[in-house]
Protein backbone atom coordinates (compact mmCIF):
# COMPACT_ATOMS: atom_id res chain seq x y z
CA UNK A 1 0.00 0.00 0.00
CA UNK A 2 0.97 3.61 -0.43
CA UNK A 3 -0.49 6.69 1.15
CA UNK A 4 -2.34 9.34 -0.86
CA UNK A 5 -1.32 12.96 -0.30
CA UNK A 6 -4.57 13.61 1.55
CA UNK A 7 -3.75 10.94 4.10
CA UNK A 8 -6.15 8.19 3.00
CA UNK A 9 -4.48 4.82 2.56
CA UNK A 10 -5.41 3.05 -0.68
CA UNK A 11 -4.31 -0.05 -2.53
CA UNK A 12 -1.62 0.46 -5.20
CA UNK A 13 -3.99 -0.25 -8.07
CA UNK A 14 -6.82 2.02 -6.89
CA UNK A 15 -5.47 5.45 -7.89
CA UNK A 16 -2.66 6.42 -10.23
CA UNK A 17 0.40 8.10 -8.75
CA UNK A 18 0.15 11.87 -8.69
CA UNK A 19 2.60 14.74 -8.66
CA UNK A 20 0.16 17.00 -6.83
CA UNK A 21 -1.23 17.03 -3.33
CA UNK A 22 -3.86 18.91 -1.40
CA UNK A 23 -4.84 19.16 2.24
CA UNK A 24 -8.20 17.71 3.20
CA UNK A 25 -10.83 19.48 1.16
CA UNK A 26 -13.37 21.58 3.03
CA UNK A 27 -17.04 21.90 2.28
CA UNK A 28 -18.25 25.36 1.27
CA UNK A 29 -21.63 26.96 0.71
CA UNK A 30 -22.88 27.54 -2.84
CA UNK A 31 -22.53 31.27 -2.18
CA UNK A 32 -18.76 30.75 -1.71
CA UNK A 33 -18.38 28.83 -4.99
CA UNK A 34 -17.18 30.54 -8.15
CA UNK A 35 -20.13 31.76 -10.24
CA UNK A 36 -19.18 29.60 -13.25
CA UNK A 37 -19.14 26.45 -11.12
CA UNK A 38 -22.51 27.23 -9.52
CA UNK A 39 -23.98 27.95 -12.96
CA UNK A 40 -22.60 24.69 -14.41
CA UNK A 41 -24.52 22.61 -11.86
CA UNK A 42 -27.59 24.83 -11.52
CA UNK A 43 -30.77 22.78 -11.39
CA UNK A 44 -29.10 19.73 -9.84
CA UNK A 45 -30.41 18.70 -6.44
CA UNK A 46 -28.27 17.71 -3.50
CA UNK A 47 -25.03 19.15 -4.89
CA UNK A 48 -22.31 19.77 -2.32
CA UNK A 49 -19.40 22.16 -2.94
CA UNK A 50 -15.79 21.69 -1.81
CA UNK A 51 -12.50 23.54 -2.09
CA UNK A 52 -8.81 22.79 -1.55
CA UNK A 53 -5.53 24.31 -2.66
CA UNK A 54 -3.24 22.26 -4.88
CA UNK A 55 0.55 21.97 -4.53
CA UNK A 56 3.00 20.56 -7.09
CA UNK A 57 5.01 17.98 -5.10
CA UNK A 58 8.35 18.07 -7.02
CA UNK A 59 8.68 21.86 -6.89
CA UNK A 60 6.59 22.50 -3.74
CA UNK A 61 4.76 25.20 -5.71
CA UNK A 62 1.22 26.44 -5.12
CA UNK A 63 -0.79 25.75 -8.30
CA UNK A 64 -4.16 27.25 -7.37
CA UNK A 65 -7.43 26.41 -5.70
CA UNK A 66 -9.74 23.67 -6.92
CA UNK A 67 -13.46 23.98 -6.35
CA UNK A 68 -15.61 20.90 -6.85
CA UNK A 69 -19.35 20.40 -7.06
CA UNK A 70 -20.33 16.82 -6.23
CA UNK A 71 -23.73 15.35 -7.05
CA UNK A 72 -23.52 12.00 -5.26
CA UNK A 73 -27.01 10.90 -6.31
CA UNK A 74 -26.21 11.39 -10.01
CA UNK A 75 -22.62 10.16 -9.66
CA UNK A 76 -21.23 13.33 -11.22
CA UNK A 77 -18.61 15.89 -10.34
CA UNK A 78 -17.72 19.26 -11.79
CA UNK A 79 -14.55 21.16 -11.06
CA UNK A 80 -12.70 24.39 -11.77
CA UNK A 81 -9.19 25.61 -11.02
CA UNK A 82 -8.82 29.15 -9.69
CA UNK A 83 -5.47 30.91 -10.08
CA UNK A 84 -4.35 34.42 -9.14
CA UNK A 85 -1.92 36.54 -11.11
CA UNK A 86 -0.29 39.89 -10.43
CA UNK A 87 -1.67 42.21 -13.10
CA UNK A 88 -0.38 45.55 -11.88
CA UNK A 89 0.29 47.76 -8.91
CA UNK A 90 -2.02 50.03 -6.98
CA UNK A 91 -0.96 53.60 -7.80
CA UNK A 92 -1.64 54.89 -4.29
CA UNK A 93 -0.16 52.10 -2.19
CA UNK A 94 2.17 50.25 -4.55
CA UNK A 95 0.54 46.99 -3.48
CA UNK A 96 0.22 44.34 -6.17
CA UNK A 97 -3.17 44.02 -7.87
CA UNK A 98 -4.24 40.38 -8.14
CA UNK A 99 -6.63 39.10 -10.79
CA UNK A 100 -8.38 35.75 -10.36
CA UNK A 101 -8.80 33.46 -13.35
CA UNK A 102 -10.89 30.29 -13.51
CA UNK A 103 -10.73 27.40 -15.92
CA UNK A 104 -13.99 26.47 -17.57
CA UNK A 105 -16.05 24.05 -15.47
CA UNK A 106 -15.28 20.44 -16.31
CA UNK A 107 -17.95 17.78 -15.66
CA UNK A 108 -17.18 14.09 -15.35
CA UNK A 109 -18.61 10.87 -13.94
CA UNK A 110 -17.47 10.10 -10.43
CA UNK A 111 -19.33 8.27 -7.71
CA UNK A 112 -16.38 7.46 -5.46
CA UNK A 113 -16.35 10.52 -3.21
CA UNK A 114 -14.72 13.91 -3.05
CA UNK A 115 -11.09 12.77 -2.75
CA UNK A 116 -11.40 10.60 -5.86
CA UNK A 117 -13.11 13.47 -7.75
CA UNK A 118 -10.23 15.79 -6.79
CA UNK A 119 -7.70 13.22 -7.98
CA UNK A 120 -9.49 12.68 -11.31
CA UNK A 121 -9.86 16.42 -11.87
CA UNK A 122 -6.16 17.04 -11.18
CA UNK A 123 -5.33 14.29 -13.68
CA UNK A 124 -7.52 16.01 -16.28
CA UNK A 125 -5.74 19.32 -15.63
CA UNK A 126 -2.38 17.62 -16.11
CA UNK A 127 -3.52 15.98 -19.36
CA UNK A 128 -4.69 19.39 -20.59
CA UNK A 129 -1.24 20.86 -19.87
CA UNK A 130 -2.52 23.16 -17.13
CA UNK A 131 -0.38 21.44 -14.49
CA UNK A 132 3.33 20.72 -14.97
Amino acid sequence: MREQPIGEAVEDDEWPASDVMWPPEKEIEVSEAHASLAKAVAGSRGVRFFTAFIIDIPSDTYLGDVQMAIDEAAGEACGILLTKHVTGRDAATGAPVLTEEATRPFKFRCNEGVAKAMSVFCGKLKMAGIFP
